[in-house]
Parts: C-alpha cells; structure tokens; sequence
C-alpha cells in the first residue's frame, strides 16, 4: 500500500480508536479528579500521547488499556500537583478555591469519600465500578492479580459501607 493510503487508514484508525474510547476514558478521569474540566484536559493528554506513539500502541492487544494507565499516572501527577499548590499557597497565607463539582450532594460525598481511600482501592474502584472493567482486566492494569483486586475492591466496600450507612442514617 502507497505510504499516503497507509497513513490515512492509520488515522482513522486512531479516530476510531479515540471516538469509542473517549468518553469512558472521561468518566474514569472524573471519579479520579472529581473537576470535569481537569478530567477532560487529562483524557485529551492521554490520547495526545497515544497518537504519538500509535504506530507502537496500535499492535498492543489492548491499546485502551495503556491510555488507561497513563490516563491514572497523568490523575496520580495532577493530584501530586494540586496538594504541592495548595501546600504553597497556605505558606503563603493565600485562600485555595475549591472546584464544585456539578454532581448531586449525595454523589459528591460519595466520590469523596472514594478519593479518601488508600491510592490503589481508589483505582480499584474506579476501574471496575465507572470504567466497567473485569477483576482480571483491573490487574493487568494496576499490575496485580485478580485476587489483589477483589481484596482491594473489598476493603473499599467495608469502608464505603461505613460512610453509606452514615448518610443513609443522616437522610432517614
């Protein structure tokens, strides 16, 4: 095949690629960041740095699974960054905004709460609750066993459990 026809058939191949994995990819940055704006503007850097290297990905089995990774290294820096900026600025005596989020109260706490847990029962969580994916496909991702994963996925239920039957109480 002529180089021009390869490459335009690689392009819409990413295209296609982009098109079906954007907005799962959104809703996992947003359970990881909680600002739709920032989880957008992560997605699209995960996807740029996919279309870099997409000659490589393309062969992966699985190319939604690396931009899933970079997609929860890029959160994992955001959220380095944010605790850096706000650590600076109360030296400084300066008032950090918070972002409100336009989710309902009740989700808010929720996903709080999911962003409270230890780091890897987080990306657990995310993983199989909003990106909808297999015990076994959030160990490949997170580099662990399926087993780690039902054990991270359980310690997050007990204690989410906890926080759910508070509120559960609260609204009663």
């Amino acid at each position: 095949m002529p180089s021009i026809l390869r490459d335009m058939a690689e392009v819409e191949s990413f295209e296609t690629f982009y098109r079906l994995g954007y907005r799962r990819m959104v809703a996992i940055a947003r359970a990881l960041v909680r600002d739709m704006a920032s989880a957008e503007d992560l997605v699209q850097e995960s996807f740029i740095a996919a279309h870099r290297n997409w000659d490589r990905i393309s062969g992966y089995d699985d190319p939604q699974a690396w931009v899933r990774r970079v997609l929860i290294n890029r959160a994992t820096s955001f959220h380095r960054r944010t605790r850096a900026e706000l650590r600076a600025l109360a030296r400084f005596g300066g008032r950090a905004e918070t972002v409100v989020p336009d989710l309902s109260p009740q989700a808010t706490e929720v996903w709080d709460e999911v962003r409270r847990l230890p780091k890897r029962q987080a990306q657990a969580t995310v993983l199989h609750y909003v990106g909808q994916l297999s015990m076994e496909e959030v160990g490949e991702v997170m580099g662990c066993s399926a087993g780690a994963v039902k054990s991270h996925l359980h310690r997050a239920r007990v204690r989410l459990g906890e926080s759910l039957a508070e509120w559960e109480q609260e609204s009663n």
